[in-house]
């Protein structure tokens, strides 16, 4: 039985209200490039934890994922695979740049989680190049479980007016 990976908000990592993921599992926290680190409840049961900063924005930039940044990730998913750990990823809202690591982790054989997420593209694109993965349609594409496709329809023909 594969290990499992999944993503989660900032909220559920200092609330603690992630799933238990064992004695033998990574946590990846990523924050804004000028966010700080939250500290998760249940720290000690994390065997490693590792920290990055870059934003949630689709295009290169200064505080956008670096070529380093996606090949260090790309390294920690390998190294819990080899290690058979389960793996928690965290971003602000635990969709966006957490769901693209868990795409990449999925791709690789982790069982994926029952969560909604919507993988920032530039971060899952540079975290499959590290790993070798052919980027094409099969790859790059986002389909949404069709349970939240309705919702995600909803909230972009309904966008509120700033």
């Amino acid at each position: 039985m594969n290990n499992f990976i999944t993503n989660i908000s900032r909220q559920e990592i200092i609330d603690g209200t992630h799933e238990d993921a064992g004695e033998n599992s990574m946590l990846i926290q990523i924050v804004d490039f000028f966010d700080t680190f939250p500290e998760p409840k249940y720290k000690s049961q994390f065997q490693e934890i590792y920290q990055f900063k870059f934003d949630d924005i689709e295009n290169e930039g200064p505080t956008s994922i670096t070529d380093e940044q996606a090949e260090d990730i790309a390294d920690c998913l390998k190294k819990a695979q080899a290690r058979g750990w389960n793996v928690i990823v965290h971003c602000f809202a635990g969709i966006c740049r957490s769901g693209a690591v868990v795409e990449c982790g999925v791709q690789m054989g982790f069982n994926p989680p029952d969560r909604v997420r919507w993988p920032n593209t530039l971060v899952k694109h540079k975290i499959q190049k590290a790993l070798g993965i052919e980027i094409n349609a099969s790859t790059s594409c986002f389909a949404p479980d069709p349970e939240y496709s309705s919702i995600l329809t909803f909230v972009k023909d309904n966008k509120l007016e700033e």
